[in-house]
């Protein structure tokens, strides 16, 4: 048995404790109050420090961690992503993908995220590799589907989904990659075979004006893509309207639903995504990167929305770090409450995956996913507030009770 000592201790469903203390035992929080309230053999003590729950990164790719500084967004999203697909085909290696995800898992580790939600290709390459780390995992495996590569459907669903996964940490999952790659029969396939798992389902939706574009009209920037890809055929028809309305005709959007960006959206839609339970993965300095229109994350918020953070992945983004996430939102809306800020960052991320039992806060019987981050002496007054105007890293990552020097992956 031991006690985390710190200036504060933020169990983000509770209100923050002053001079607080987290007792841990066997892997799970055992209590949770001030220094004085409990003893043990070991105390660790991090002085002017904030002691919180696990960051969750609810939207990444990790497979796409060797893209690092070699797709930079130039503000043309479509343009982005030919450059991004044509890149992968010069990287299909198996050994190649392995190692990306495992510099990935090690990155994702180091900066404090403790949980995450992870597109995959390669399903039967990336669950490996993540079943032998120390995250807690939900595992995306995509499907793209559409014009020339509509046959593909069941096969790539059936990998994303099969029969017989079970894993202590990783959870199998279903990506449709987005509306102009599954056509809505496939979405609405999609949608049913997830239902009939319980099993999460995370859609690219509404990232782009391409999309909406393609979606009402069949038309546009995105149909030249397709087009350029060679998958294209005339059988590809408009839905005749927007992405948020066409996911809801398909049955995608539900309460295990995240909708990954979710960039261009109305007022309807906002209420849409509440009404149907869906989550919104906000990735903000991919969002900034591509100079779109401002998100709507904080009416999100207020219209009941469940909004969490999501890095995308290093193709778009310089880390993988939820916490420099929250710091680049708390520059830039210094209005949003830096409470508001780290729930997206934790509880919003574990209960968007489908863990809001075994993740996101600091409470008895929780498994002791905890990260450590130093405040300045000038900020110490601040609680949370003083993390966030921070640059310091987390000092210490803790996964089930255990510090993690480095991520195990055996």
């Amino acid at each position: 048995m031991k006690v985390l000592l710190a200036r504060y201790v933020a169990p983000v469903d509770q209100p923050l404790i002053e001079d607080g203390a987290v007792l841990v035992r066997g892997g799970r929080v055992v209590g949770v109050g001030t220094r004085k309230e409990f003893s043990a053999d070991s105390r660790i003590d991090y002085g002017d420090a904030v002691i919180c729950p696990g960051l969750v990164n609810a939207h990444t790719h990790l497979e796409l961690t060797s893209l690092a500084g070699c797709v930079r967004p130039d503000g043309d999203f479509v343009s982005w992503l030919g450059r991004l697909v044509a890149e992968l085909t010069t990287r299909k290696g198996c050994d190649e993908i392995a190692r990306a995800v495992s510099e990935g898992v090690a990155e994702s580790i180091h900066a404090g995220v403790t949980m995450l939600g992870d597109i995959t290709r390669v399903p039967a390459i990336t669950r490996g590799i993540l079943s032998r780390s120390n995250l807690r995992t939900v595992s995306f495996g995509e499907v793209i589907a559409i014009g020339t590569q509509r046959s593909k459907l069941l096969e790539r669903v059936s990998s994303a989904l099969p029969d017989d996964w079970s894993d202590a940490r990783v959870t199998a999952a279903v990506s449709p990659h987005a509306p102009y790659t599954v056509e809505p029969e496939g979405l609405a396939f999609c949608a049913a075979r997830a239902q009939a798992l319980a099993a999460p389902v995370c859609i690219h939706l509404a990232e782009s004006e391409a999309e909406v574009a393609f979606t009402e009209s069949g038309g546009g920037p995105l149909a030249d893509h397709l087009k350029a890809l060679g998958v294209w055929d005339d059988s590809i028809a408009p839905a005749g309207c927007r992405p948020v309305e066409l996911a809801r005709r398909c049955g995608i959007l539900t309460n295990r639903t995240i909708c990954a960006h979710a960039n261009y959206v109305t007022d309807a839609e906002i209420d849409t995504l509440a009404a149907c339970g869906a989550s919104v993965a906000y990735c903000p300095r991919t969002h900034a990167a591509f100079g779109h229109e401002p998100h709507r994350f904080r009416e999100m918020l207020r219209a009941g929305v469940n909004v969490d953070v999501g890095t995308d992945s290093l193709a778009s983004n310089p880390s993988l770090s939820v916490l420099e996430e929250l710091r680049f939102l708390h520059r830039a809306h210094p209005d949003v409450s830096p409470n508001t800020l780290l729930a997206m960052g934790t509880i919003n991320g574990a209960a968007a995956l489908g863990h809001a039992g075994s993740g996101g806060v600091i409470r008895p019987g929780m498994p002791a996913d905890m990260i450590v981050v130093p405040i300045e002496r000038a900020r110490r007054s601040d609680g949370v507030r003083g993390m966030l105007v921070s640059s310091a890293p987390p000092v210490a990552v803790y996964i089930a009770g255990v510090l993690q020097n480095r991520p195990t992956i055996d």
